[in-house]
């Protein structure tokens, strides 16, 4: 069965991703303070509905020492994206008569390259990122990044419409797994930031749309059974 995100947690998301919708600011209108007095590491442990999970896969990867000290900036999928990847990882065991696996059998190793892929050096807040413009790649085509582990997505903020005038509405982080298909923009998986621009004291973090396919293309459920296989 699938984990479901606690209802309270939804909730909080939800307020988190209308406030981010208003024009003024990417997070919240510029009502609330973004800044947290903590690490990124902390600010995960502190919000248990959305990233206790997330919290722990980060450290059985070896991460939290870089999400502690180092200055990054962290798309954090939520404890939704990780309990669905579990559970596709079981469905496909189950389909093969193999046993079911839980969060500490899947090696450190297996998190850490996948993780990798959504943190990028250095503090990036939604205003530093191109416009993107999934329609016109080609008059705004965003920036492609390569991030820690040397994967490249590319970053763009979507500048959304707002009473039938383009371009004028909220601006929303869009973050695209471009080499899957490097000649058709539309074809690559995508994910929305939710809320955008939490800024603890090492970096920022931008909090993925919580439906978010973990690892984009689906290759962690490939090459975490594969490293079960070998256990």
């Amino acid at each position: 069965m699938r984990k479901l995100l606690p209802l309270a947690g939804m909730l909080l998301l939800i307020g988190l991703f209308i406030s981010a919708c208003k024009k003024d600011y990417y997070v919240d209108g510029g009502l609330a303070d973004p800044h947290y007095n903590g690490t990124i590491y902390d600010y995960l442990v502190k919000n248990p509905y959305l990233f206790d999970t997330v919290a722990y896969v980060v450290e059985k990867a070896g991460l939290k020492d870089m999400l502690q000290n180092d200055s990054v900036t962290f798309f954090a999928p939520t404890d939704q994206s990780i309990g669905d990847a579990l559970a596709d990882l079981n469905e496909y065991r189950y389909r093969n008569v193999e046993d079911s696996v839980h969060l500490p059998d899947i090696p450190g190793d297996i998190w850490r390259k996948f993780l990798m892929r959504y943190i990028l050096k250095g503090k990036h807040t939604a205003n530093q990122f191109a416009r993107i413009d999934p329609a016109n790649v080609y008059a705004y085509p965003g920036i492609n990044y390569v991030m820690a582990g040397g994967y490249i997505l590319n970053i763009g903020l979507v500048y959304k419409d707002y009473n039938g005038v383009e371009a004028v509405g909220a601006r929303l982080l869009l973050l695209t797994d471009i080499t899957y298909d490097p000649v058709t923009f539309k074809n690559n998986p995508y994910v929305y930031v939710s809320s955008s621009d939490i800024q603890p004291t090492n970096g920022v973090i931008h909090a993925l749309n919580v439906r978010h396919l973990f690892s984009f293309r689906g290759d962690f459920l490939r090459e975490a059974e594969q490293a079960l296989q070998h256990q």
